[in-house]
């Protein structure tokens, strides 16, 4: 896995929890819930964008790497 990544990788999962303790703790409003979530589906769309682009660098697919 790349850096840029994994980089995405900790941002999502710190988000998440995020969002997680201040929806189940009621901490911080409806507004911040919102813009946490609408954080995690950009990072999450420039995660599926970086991954492209590296597939298409490294050009490997799913089933060639099963292949090896």
């Amino acid at each position: 896995m790349s850096k840029a990544l994994m980089i995405h990788h900790t941002i999502n999962i710190i988000l998440m929890i995020i969002l997680f303790i201040l929806n189940f703790t009621h901490i911080g409003g409806t507004v911040a819930l919102v813009i946490l979530a609408i954080l995690f589906v950009i990072n999450s769309s420039l995660l599926i964008r970086s991954n492209k682009k590296q597939v298409e660098k490294n050009g490997v697919t799913i089933d060639d790497y099963n292949r090896k």
